[in-house]
């Protein structure tokens, strides 16, 4: 991972180059720029951000549902071929509803779609879970729609944490995709570390996690912290995300150094010391990929893909790839021009 590789968007090839077009993946050092880089007070409930929360499909879902899409199926085939039985599981840790209300599939109804496609080859069981009770029951009837397809699929309501001891009673010895996408704060690091490093830290059977990190409760906290609201609750929640208060002198002293004077570059100090801060306690490769509504906006969140195989870092380059076109055909490369005054995306000359 010491030298870049490029993820070619359009034409969904990987290859080494000097040549990087305007609109991009980098990866280097287990992070992924899309598009350019950059070096509130309330406290946001973690819920589903796939259906429930949003009755209408938005750019950033678009990239993250085809990129779900486009990695699930290869993650849950090929983990599973070496395992007895072919089988392998995914989960849904913020399932919301499970499908718009016009009817288009959201992320848990995408993870049952790949197990359907996998089927003749694979046996995947899925597990979805949702807090809300109303979200809950309908994702429940959509559940119910795969299961009598011949899947093995349960929906749980609750609190995902609730669920892990089963979840990993479930997983045992069959690969793990945990994909985790709530509206707010993360899982609490050490629940994840306890997930991934003592209950999965072995590396086969494969485990493979997409975390949402959001940028919006990212930079929220830091503007409480710069206000010196240190008792306030959007503090607390974020070092129990972060595993401790590190990240409090990390998005200042980024902020402080920012030369638009914004929160998007504490932001994006922030999760990635959290992405290898997480990925070195658990043993896993990571990488982070900003996630936006516009080419110039403020990213709304950052994926982070945690991963111990080295091919689990292509496959899901590629899979970024084809998201990044799909994001692209909805937000359009001139959509939405930026205001008079506002930083353009940056070109990077040839050879650099």
């Amino acid at each position: 991972m010491g030298s870049y590789l490029l993820v070619q968007v359009f034409a969904g090839r990987f290859g080494r180059t000097g040549d990087i077009p305007e609109r991009h993946f980098v990866l280097t050092a287990g992070h992924v720029t899309i598009g350019r880089s950059a070096a509130g007070e309330g406290l946001p409930m973690a819920k589903g951000t796939s259906a429930g929360l949003l009755d209408n499909q938005q750019a950033q879902s678009v990239f993250k549902h085809e990129l779900l899409r486009g990695y699930a199926l290869p993650f849950v085939v090929m983990t599973a071929s070496k395992i007895p039985g072919r089988r392998a599981m995914v989960v849904d840790g913020y399932a919301g509803r499970g499908r718009y209300d016009d009817g288009r599939p959201a992320s848990a109804e995408l993870l049952l779609q790949a197990a359907l496609r996998a089927r003749t080859s694979t046996q995947v069981e899925v597990l979805l879970v949702e807090r809300r009770r109303q979200d809950y029951r309908r994702l429940s009837t959509v559940a119910a729609e795969y299961r009598d397809q011949g899947l093995q699929v349960e929906a749980f309501h609750g609190q995902v944490q609730d669920h892990l001891p089963e979840i990993v009673s479930r997983a045992g010895g069959v690969p793990l995709f945990l994909f985790l996408d709530p509206c707010g704060a993360i899982l609490p690091f050490v629940e994840l570390h306890c997930l991934l490093r003592r209950a999965r830290g072995s590396a086969w059977p494969r485990t493979e996690a997409l975390l949402n990190f959001s940028a919006d409760f990212t930079r929220s906290a830091a503007g409480v912290l710069h206000k010196n609201l240190l008792d306030h609750a959007a503090i607390q929640a974020m070092d129990a995300v972060c595993g401790g208060p590190w990240w409090r002198k990390v998005a200042l002293e980024a902020h402080k150094s920012s030369r638009r004077g914004d929160w998007e570059s504490a932001a994006e100090a922030v999760v990635t010391e959290y992405a290898r801060r997480l990925g070195a306690a658990t043993n896993m490769k990571h990488v982070v990929v900003p996630v936006r509504r516009q080419m110039h906006h403020q990213p709304v969140y950052h994926l982070v893909f945690l991963t111990r195989g080295e091919h689990g870092i292509w496959v899901f380059g590629h899979s970024a790839a084809a998201a990044r076109r799909a994001w692209l055909d909805v937000v359009g490369p001139g959509a939405d021009p930026p205001r008079r005054g506002a930083v353009q995306p940056r070109r990077v000359p040839a050879g650099r």
